[in-house]
């Protein structure tokens, strides 16, 4: 089966919160976007001529707190020809419990921006 791999961390600190005292929307998508990223280039040994094109389905599970350390683990979708979905999931470092997840599709591109083939299988 599909595994999950660790990608990156964060620690939440109180700046990173929104009105409600919880994690804000824009700031996990940002870290989504950021161990998408992470996943990807780890898995295609580069991350040049790689572009976000999507960022899809973003769901909060589960509020998080200033001072929560969030473990952003990354797996690989299914890849088209020049697009490749990395499924990222978001768990509580010490409870475990999902807070967020989110998808990034990414192309890759040549020197002009036009779309190229990326060797995954």
């Amino acid at each position: 089966g599909i595994t999950m791999e660790l990608s990156t961390r964060h620690f939440v600190r109180p700046e990173d919160l929104n009105h409600h005292e919880t994690l804000y929307a824009g700031r996990i998508s940002e870290w989504i976007t950021e161990a998408a990223m992470i996943g990807v280039t780890r898995l295609l040994g580069s991350n040049e001529g790689v572009v976000l094109v999507a960022l899809n389905n973003i769901s909060i599970q589960k509020p998080t707190v200033a001072g929560a350390i969030l473990d952003f683990y990354m797996e690989k979708g299914t890849p088209r020809s020049t697009s490749i979905p990395i499924y990222i999931t978001v768990k509580h470092m010490l409870t475990g419990q999902v807070h967020a997840k989110g998808t990034a599709i990414f192309v890759t591109v040549d020197e002009n921006g036009k779309k190229t083939p990326h060797h995954l299988s």
